[in-house]
């Protein structure tokens, strides 16, 4: 370097005195022009050897620069824990950085997918960044775009931190004692609970090192971290099968419900979160279990038994008082139903609204709006006279005109605003309660200031009907009205083979009283010969899935949800068959499933996953937008699906 930069230097000194002498011999000394010449030679090869001298300086100069980078960069691979690969348009690996050699990580030449599969997604450019682990090693995996270039960034301290504090996160759960409290219990049989149940629960809960704690005779607070609460949903919750066996066996009707909260370290925030799902396991008819991560949605586990009816008439005495307090502050009340309503739908809408107009309120009925079933529709003209006599049947806009903040808005044999033939109502109504007899969903589109959702009640009707003795005295139920409500839970139960308790028929009784005829009713719900044809159709387009199933997707008509509800009775009514689905367009080319089920498949937990609802024995769904066809394939996948986890379920319940 030093010799270089004398070289250029004595270049530059001599191209200074070639060029002195050349001025001082042309102008003082007039030199002939032999002796300029040379001279101007000699100047021309210094100048060329300075410039040389300054060319070979820079590239030396640059070449430092570069075995300088090159160190640097080498080390802030090293320092970063980075490698680097390389490949060709085939995938074969063409350069690996030390960073794999150091790993004894050798695939030059092989190709990536043969090494790491995993990486399939990432270079078909369906993304651009990737986890994989390699000899208990994770790498954060990145995909130079246009480029055949992966960066591997190692990542095994932050992945093991992470996933050591996603483990050691809480997770808060109860657990319910499922009718418990309802049953008036023999000595032999609190014995025989406390045996066979109760401690079985805590040697289960025990056995994976959960915290206990009993809150009351019929409830436990768990506390777990997640990683213990993994291994329980491993294991499927088998103790919710194993209790369901043990009470069937002992003949006492005592289930547990669980439910569990994770994915938040705000205890308060799980606190809430695992008393609302307990609530949500217990309105869906217990036995069963919840399970909600925060900012996402509940997911349930067993469900399969129906549920239970309460015997105590104390919750209803409860909630009739509130629901007194409730219209006696309100302006006016409106009572809205399901879509195409049908008997149950019209008949605790009546039953309310007597209860409304008793307290002295002006009242109001949702019917002009969102359709009636042809069946009760029938039956609706024929009562014209008597009921809009006493009765006001209103459109959706005529109900939001005469709303108000204080109108108090009843949904009666439903719970959500996208089945709700008053939908726009509900999204300015402020005050809204729910009165319904289906399963509840998880994630309510409503808010209200009272539910009562009782699945184990056969009808919406029963359960309003139920609420009239704690209500004015002089509340007067005309015969046209009882035949209606008693038409309702005639339906609804299958003429009183399914969903049927004790209390149904009390409710039975009491609208005999009011005048129903149950000869009228029966009448009432008779088949036209049409109605037969259309059935018929229906009945023809059955098929077996499996050796239990039927599943009648009719490609062709419009059916009404009476129609195709009665079709799939008749069909599950089958010799060996357990449960039947009706597929079809309704009158709104709507696609509508029908859902039947005699007790062993649960065809809710089925219409659920389908965004549907119902009972465990009934259930449905109404989509638009679709197709049979459509619907029939997703059924088929469902079924599937739901299957595959009864068998799992099956082998670890022993």
């Amino acid at each position: 370097m030093k010799r270089r930069t004398f070289i250029t230097f004595l270049g530059l000194f001599t191209s200074v005195g070639v060029i002195l002498a050349l001025f001082v011999l042309g102008v003082f000394f007039k030199q002939d022009i032999t002796l300029s010449i040379v001279i101007t030679c000699a100047f021309i090869a210094c100048i060329a050897v300075m410039l040389y001298s300054i060319e070979q300086m820079r590239s030396d100069s640059n070449k430092e620069i570069e075995n300088s980078l090159e160190l640097s960069y080498k080390e802030v691979l090293n320092h970063g824990d980075i490698g680097i690969i390389t490949y060709n348009e085939n995938f074969e690996i063409t350069f690996m950085s030390d960073f794999f050699e150091k790993r004894n990580m050798e695939h030059i030449g092989e190709k990536i997918l043969n090494w790491l599969p995993e990486l399939q997604d990432m270079l078909a450019n369906e993304g651009n960044i990737q986890t994989v682990i390699i000899n208990e090693e994770k790498f954060l995996v990145r995909k130079i775009a246009n480029a055949f270039v992966l960066i591997f960034k190692n990542i095994t301290e932050e992945y093991d931190l992470d996933k050591r504090l996603d483990d050691e996160a809480l997770v808060l759960g109860l657990l319910n004692y499922d009718n418990y409290d309802e049953l008036t219990m023999s000595e032999d049989e609190l014995s025989y609970i406390n045996a066979n149940i109760k401690v079985p629960v805590i040697d289960y809960f025990r056995g994976f090192n959960v915290v206990y704690k009993t809150l009351k005779n019929n409830r436990l607070l768990l506390i777990m971290h997640e990683e213990t609460f993994e291994k329980i949903r491993a294991d499927r919750f088998s103790i919710l099968s194993k209790v369901r066996k043990v009470s069937k066996e002992g003949n006492v009707d005592v289930t547990i419900s669980m439910a569990f909260a994770t994915g938040s370290n705000n205890l308060d925030e799980l606190d809430e979160s695992v008393e609302s799902l307990m609530d949500l396991a217990q309105t869906r008819g217990g036995d069963q279990v919840v399970v909600k991560e925060a900012g996402n949605d509940a997911t349930f586990y067993g469900g399969t038994t129906e549920a239970r009816e309460k015997q105590s008439k104390t919750k209803v005495r409860v909630t009739a008082n509130t629901l007194k307090d409730l219209i006696e502050k309100s302006s006016n009340v409106i009572i809205v139903g399901h879509r195409d309503m049908d008997a149950d739908c019209i008949g605790s809408a009546m039953c309310m609204a007597n209860i409304s107009m008793s307290l002295d309120k002006k009242t109001y009925i949702i019917t002009k709006t969102g359709g009636i079933e042809p069946m009760i529709n029938e039956v609706m003209v024929k009562y014209a006279k008597q009921l809009e006599g006493k009765h006001t049947f209103v459109s959706e806009t005529e109900a939001i005109d005469v709303c108000d903040d204080d109108s108090l808005i009843i949904m009666v044999d439903h719970h959500s605003a996208a089945q709700s033939n008053g939908s726009n109502l509900l999204k300015q109504a402020k005050r809204i309660i729910i009165i319904d007899h289906h399963r509840r969903k998880a994630d309510l589109d409503v808010t209200a200031l009272m539910m009562y959702i009782e699945a184990a009640a056969s009808s919406a009707t029963e359960i309003t009907v139920e609420f009239l003795p704690y209500f004015s005295k002089n509340i007067e139920i005309e015969p046209e009205e009882a035949n209606i409500m008693y038409l309702g839970i005639l339906i609804d139960t299958d003429h009183f083979r399914v969903r049927t308790g004790s209390r149904t028929f009390d409710v039975a009784k009491q609208l005999r009283r009011y005048g129903a005829d149950p000869m009228v009713c029966d009448d009432l719900s008779q088949d036209s010969y049409y109605a037969v044809l259309q059935k018929s159709k229906i009945l023809n387009s059955g098929k077996i899935y499996g050796s239990k199933i039927i599943v009648a997707p009719t490609y062709e008509g419009q059916f009404s949800r009476t129609i195709a509800s009665q079709a799939s009775d008749i069909l599950v009514k089958s010799k060996g068959i357990e449960a039947a689905f009706v597929i079809c367009n309704n009158e709104k080319d709507e696609v509508i499933v029908s859902a039947r089920s005699k007790g062993k498949i649960n065809v809710q937990v089925i219409m659920e996953k389908m965004h549907g609802g119902g009972h465990m024995t009934a259930a449905g769904l109404q989509v638009s937008d679709t197709s049979v066809s459509k619907i029939e394939n997703e059924l088929l996948k469902v079924l599937d699906e739901y299957f595959e986890g009864e068998k799992n379920e099956s082998n670890t319940a022993g």
